[in-house]
């Protein structure tokens, strides 16, 4: 086992101190671990006492109590907050049960409600866990499944998610913190693990899928894992130190069951061929009947032509069967230990609408918080709402399509209006459909003066824009219900040739050349065929 250390440093201590570099190497790094256990306790010290405090017994609400909470912050997907409410409600209300009877042997090794999440990206899966995390006194970790692979190879490990749980967790060291957890539980919400379902043209062992479902598969199953990472240096040469001192008995309280952590497992299951829906859909549609080979066995009667808008409308995740997820690539064993199977469904236009108005950390609040800060009181008209659900529902990226939306409109209201004399902004519609232009009425400048000056500064020539050519602008974004600016700026994209022609003198924007599409290319062309020289 080789452990790099700063040879420089041990050299020094075994010279000041008159001792081995073996000596000096363990002096070193006991001097490295107690530095960072100071650091630790200074900010539990700071930080944690009280929530440490908290946890004199675990908490336990019932999944009515779980699912209230959820209400306020989620929209919708009623059934997914339900079954994700028992899920967790159970799970800890037996931790709770076996940490004060340790005896009963009844639920000694308990069937865990450990949860399968499908549905399309951005319809809450995500934010229903983390609202949890805030409920609960317990930690709660949630990690992407592509950032992990099987233990062994480059990259985080499946048994990296608990030690990561495990530094969520009050205490003050890590094995405070490891009991906490042993003790009183934690989740771990592993997402995207559709991502590391294995496809069906890959044959043979697949360490970035099949393998790191299988390190998952272990950790449901309780596991005992190391509380420390074996591969870090000051852990091995602490091993070997204790190693010689106490031959090879291992030390229980370094390591950590899972029994105790319930595993909620998510993801979108979307691809472009094989789809859990599409998967779904064909078993339906044929019966329940589909061979191996994707062959109907049997012809249904579920679809025909007539009802092809029926069909598109339908979210065929609700109706996904264990069978279902094993053939879009999960292992059998992970689908079996995994009993509660639940869903979202996308999120309509009505439903983005009542994540703004109605969710207790609605991102309209926190817009009025924001503005606030700088003395702007801001306020939202129902159209505006309106208008800006309608583009997020467009963009089929569920509630997180509401921040790319109001972010593109309220830019450069953000970056103008603080430290101004505005003091109210009401957004509505208009404003949401011609930002820049409402923006430049309200400071008084002129779209046109706006764009030279931006130009100036971004590519360092002057432009002078005629009057015929403001006006042939201005109609055009009317007749075409665009903005000013953004019509202005889309006609201008080709101007930005004129920095790399490294133009000096001011230059004047006609109507002609902005009809011509083609000018500012030609323009350029010609002026580089002038650079070349001349080989006569």
């Amino acid at each position: 086992m080789k452990v790099s250390l700063p040879k420089e440093a041990v050299d020094k201590i075994a010279h000041e101190y008159g001792v081995t570099e073996e000596e000096a190497a363990k002096a070193f790094l006991d001097a490295q671990d107690k530095a960072n256990e100071a650091f630790r306790q200074e900010l539990y010290r700071t930080f944690a006492k009280e929530k440490a405090a908290d946890h004199d017994d675990l908490i336990v609400f019932t999944p009515k109590e779980i699912k209230e909470n959820l209400d306020k912050f989620v929209i919708g997907q009623e059934e997914y907050k339900k079954r994700l409410s028992i899920a967790v409600g159970f799970h800890f209300a037996v931790v709770k049960h076996l940490g004060n009877h340790p005896e009963d042997g009844r639920i000694k090794r308990f069937r865990k409600k450990n949860t399968l999440i499908s549905g399309p990206t951005g319809s809450g899966k995500t934010y229903c866990v983390e609202v949890l995390g805030d409920i609960l006194k317990v930690p709660v970790l949630t990690v992407d499944a592509t950032d992990y692979t099987e233990a062994g190879y480059v990259g985080k490990s499946a048994d990296d998610m608990i030690r990561e749980l495990i530094d969520l967790a009050p205490g003050n060291n890590r094995r405070e913190q490891a009991q906490f957890v042993c003790r009183y539980g934690g989740m771990i919400f592993i997402d995207e693990i559709d991502k590391k379902a294995k496809e069906g043209q890959i044959i043979g062992h697949d360490i970035s899928r099949e393998g790191f479902q299988r390190a998952v598969l272990k950790l449901i199953e309780r596991k005992q894992v190391p509380i420390e990472n074996p591969n870090s240096p000051s852990v091995q040469i602490h091993e070997l130190m204790n190693r010689k001192k106490e031959g090879d008995n291992k030390q229980t309280d370094s390591m950590i069951s899972t029994g105790n952590i319930l595993f909620l497992l998510g993801g979108s299951f979307e691809r472009t061929v094989n789809s859990l829906d599409s998967i779904v859909e064909k078993r339906l549609a044929h019966g329940g009947n589909v061979s191996e080979d994707d062959t109907p066995v049997v012809k249904g009667f579920g679809w025909s032509p007539e009802n092809q808008h029926q069909k598109q409308l339908q979210n065929y995740y609700k109706q996904a069967e264990a069978n279902d997820y094993i053939k879009f690539g999960l292992l059998p064993e992970i689908v079996g230990r995994s009993p509660i199977r639940t869903f979202v469904n996308p999120l309509s236009k009505s439903n983005l609408i009542r994540i703004m108005l109605d969710t207790k950390d609605s991102i309209l609040d926190q817009y009025k918080v924001e503005f606030g800060l700088f003395g702007i009181d801001i306020e939202f008209t129902p159209n505006a709402v309106d208008y800006v659900a309608e583009l997020a529902e467009n963009l089929k990226t569920g509630a997180r399509a509401l921040v790319s939306v109001w972010e593109e409109i309220l830019t450069d209201f953000q970056f103008e209006l603080p430290g101004s004399h505005f003091k109210k902004l009401t957004v509505n519609r208009r404003l949401c459909e011609r930002p820049k232009d409402v923006l430049l009425e309200m400071i008084e400048r002129s779209p046109f003066l706006d764009y030279i000056i931006n130009f100036k500064k971004g590519h360092g020539v002057d432009l002078v824009i005629d009057e015929e050519a403001e006006n042939y602008v201005i109609e055009y974004a009317r007749q075409n219900n665009l903005q000013v600016s953004e019509t202005l700026k889309n006609m201008l994209l080709g101007a930005t040739a004129l920095g790399f022609m490294n133009v000096k003198e001011t230059f004047h924007i006609t109507r002609e050349m902005l009809q011509d599409k083609k000018y500012f290319d030609n323009l350029f062309t010609n002026w580089y065929q002038e650079q070349k020289p001349d080989k006569s």
